[in-house]
């Protein structure tokens, strides 16, 4: 089972430090007979290529189209921005919440609006996605690749037997994975993605911040400390710091699924969509087992966050344009070709009120998570909004390194909380 899950995870979204490798798709098929002889230029991460492929080919011959697909094997996003900072041709592909306003700041990216349908497109998505697909002034961005939230997920069957209630706060799940261990249940009671990756500690720790009510930056960009931002950081270390999590847990492969999946823990912090694997009996040695509950926290919010399909700068806005919508929305057809395929396939929730309230769609998601739970988190949740300043990921790779350390023992509370407010202030000088 171990191995069957390896293999899945490695075919899904998988994002490897470091590498620089790169596989590339020439132009797919032949091309149908009224298509432009120019190929629109699009790279992409390693999620399922080989059915990006496809939908390319359907793309293609829906539009008597062209296109030339690459993929990206390795760290998508810096790789990505060496290709545009030489001049790679480039007229769309994937990007994370916090690349979009850095990508269209530095010219390599255009935004939608006045095109065809963007009024329509931009009043059908939840508030959380349009946040994360809109620049600072407002304008629409992309379109959304797929959406999604931190979830607080937990071994149903651990809890009902032991007779112990979902905890509510973090000082409540604390206790019960003291408990836990103590009575031999668990040796690591908790689990989670506490990785150097951006879907890894940066979204857990955003997640948790946002469940307490930390603001984290406010309005004006400026790091906020506060009491809720200090009991997530002080929460994490003490998770650490008493043996409640792996002692390998910062280097987990795969964000930790594997990990949760095999049995060995109660509780876990995870992307949503990871509960359809972690149910799955093929996947999982605790399918069926498993619930999603609201966040712990004084707030219960959580972080929620939509990728998106770009446009490049100097892309043929019309054609682009019929592909940001094809892959993204709805195609000239009316049919959701791709968003709905991600989701029966994979779980993986859509920007789109219209796709999430799809029957089909609803029947799916029921199949393997609480899905009024989830509604209600998605209510909840709180995009994150500074993202949307330009340096903000190095920011947040600072933290995650700092963060990281300081979970190991380095240093107390207010120097980790100094050293957070004293890059926020010096990034944004740098970048003005």
């Amino acid at each position: 089972m171990s191995d069957k899950l390896d293999r899945f995870l490695a075919s899904r979204r998988r994002v490897l430090q470091g590498g620089a490798a790169l596989g590339a798709f020439g132009a797919l098929g032949g091309r149908a007979l009224a298509a432009p002889s120019e190929p629109i230029d699009f790279i992409g991460w390693q999620f399922q290529p080989q059915m990006v492929e496809e939908n390319v080919a359907i793309f293609m011959d829906l539009y008597d189209e062209n296109v030339s697909y690459e993929l990206v094997s390795g760290d998508y996003h810096p790789i990505a921005e060496t290709k545009l900072i030489g001049g790679q041709k480039i007229d769309m592909l994937y990007a994370e919440e916090d690349r979009v306003s850095r990508w269209h700041t530095a010219g390599w990216t255009r935004d939608v609006e006045g095109l065809p349908n963007v009024e329509e497109i931009k009043s059908g998505l939840f508030p959380a996605s349009l946040s994360s697909l809109s620049l600072p002034d407002g304008r629409l961005a992309g379109m959304p690749y797929y959406s999604g939230h931190l979830a607080f997920l937990y071994n149903g069957e651990t809890l009902d037997e032991t007779g112990t209630d979902v905890p509510a706060s973090f000082e409540s799940l604390l206790d019960a994975c003291r408990k836990f261990k103590k009575d031999g249940v668990s040796d690591a009671p908790f689990n989670g993605a506490w990785g150097q990756k951006w879907p890894e500690l940066s979204w857990s720790i955003f997640g948790s911040w946002y469940a307490e009510g930390a603001k984290v930056f406010d309005e004006e960009g400026n790091f906020v400390d506060e009491p809720e931002l200090r009991t997530v950081l002080e929460f994490y270390r003490t998770l650490y710091t008493e043996g409640l999590v792996a002692q390998d847990i910062m280097t987990q492969p795969n964000e930790g699924v594997p990990a949760f999946s095999s049995g060995r823990h109660v509780f876990c912090f995870m992307h949503d969509y990871n509960q359809n694997v972690v149910n799955n009996p093929e996947l999982s040695q605790i399918a069926g087992k498993v619930r999603n509950a609201l966040m712990p926290g004084k707030a219960q919010s959580t972080f929620a966050w939509t990728a998106c399909y770009l446009m490049g700068a100097e892309a043929d806005a019309e054609r682009v344009w019929n592909m940001l919508q094809f892959f993204g929305g709805k195609a000239s057809d009316g049919e959701y070709h791709v968003c709905k395929k991600w989701a029966l396939a994979f779980g993986l929730g859509s920007g789109h009120k219209e796709l999430m309230a799809d029957p089909e769609v609803v029947a799916s998601f029921r199949t393997w998570r609480d899905l009024d739970v989830t509604n209600a988190q998605i209510e909840k949740a709180t995009a994150r909004r500074i993202a949307k300043e330009i340096w903000f990921p190095e920011w947040d790779m600072f933290m995650m390194q700092q963060v990281q350390e300081y979970i190991r023992g380095a240093g107390d509370t207010d120097e980790i909380v100094g050293k957070l407010a004293e890059q926020a202030t010096s990034l944004k000088a740098a970048y003005q």
